[in-house]
């Protein structure tokens, strides 16, 4: 079992490399999560849909349905963990099974930590951390029986301190640390764990970006280093599924930009950091 690539017959046409793969992904209505939705779905997988706005999820459940395959939409927050242990049963209810569980529903917040509200940084919390938790393990016993992958979205704000996004960096280094055990833990079933780290990419998440009180910038800062297309970590996500990958970064070259970090013992790193994102 599992997702590596269907090796096709000779004689006959090609199988597409998720055919009869059954995908949830949260925050599918929009960013990253849309876009690995529509993805995974013109490569042959039906998707359960799973976001708050029943109005966006409909339209992205109509492209797919357009494109030939089959989506079901489940109004989602994926704070409440009840919500989200039905989300996963109703997308088994509807297709029989689970395969692949993306976790991509998350809030951004850029704002220094001594000056943020308590109830705001909650919401990031719940959001971005628990919602990923309490997906995961509604998930498992599924993903177990189909030796599926269980995938989070992460961010390079999970695996480097950086000033401005220590509260959403916390919540992102607890989803690497809750996949990193998970994937040890579930080894021995089979399952395949999964995380992805972006920088900045250029979803609707930029733009709503919360500040200190919990609202939206007017104008978020500028973002110091490149924005990256959506599609460059859909690319990302697929293909870590695909290759049943523990992880990916976007850009590539960080792994060698933190291997350098440690090995200055964090001083470069921090010069820079401290330079590219001073108070805001």
């Amino acid at each position: 079992m599992g997702f590596h690539c269907l090796v096709a017959n000779p004689d006959g046409p090609k199988m597409p490399p998720f055919a009869n793969k059954v995908v949830l992904v949260t925050g599918g209505s929009s960013g990253i999560g849309k876009g690995v939705a529509l993805r995974l779905a013109s490569q042959g997988a039906v998707v359960a849909l799973a976001a708050r706005t029943r109005d966006t999820l409909e339209q992205v459940a109509t492209q797919i349905e357009q494109a030939g395959s089959r989506a079901l939409v489940l109004p989602t927050d994926v704070a409440d963990v009840q919500q989200c242990r039905a989300a996963v049963e109703k997308t088994v209810e509807k297709f029989g099974k689970l395969d692949i569980v993306v976790c991509s529903a998350g809030l951004s917040m850029r704002a220094y930590l001594e000056r943020c509200d308590p109830a705001a940084m909650e919401k990031v919390v719940r959001i971005n951390f628990l919602g990923t938790l309490y997906t995961a393990h509604a998930a498992i016993p599924h993903v177990k029986r189909t030796q599926g992958s269980l995938v989070a979205l992460s961010s390079l704000t999970g695996l480097r301190g950086i000033p401005s996004y220590g509260l959403y960096g916390a919540t992102k280094f607890a989803v690497q640390g809750l996949f990193d055990s998970l994937r040890l833990e579930l080894q021995r079933d089979g399952v395949h764990v999964g995380v992805v780290a972006p920088g900045f990419v250029d979803t609707p998440l930029r733009v709503s970006v919360l500040g200190p009180d919990g609202k939206s910038w007017a104008k978020p800062p500028d973002p110091p280093f490149r924005i990256w297309p959506v599609e460059k970590c859909v690319d990302r996500v697929v293909r870590l599924i695909a290759r049943r990958k523990r992880q990916s970064n976007l850009p590539w070259f960080m792994g060698t930009m933190f291997w350098l970090d440690q090995i200055t013992n964090r001083a470069v790193g921090d010069w820079i950091l401290r330079w590219k994102f001073p108070p805001v």
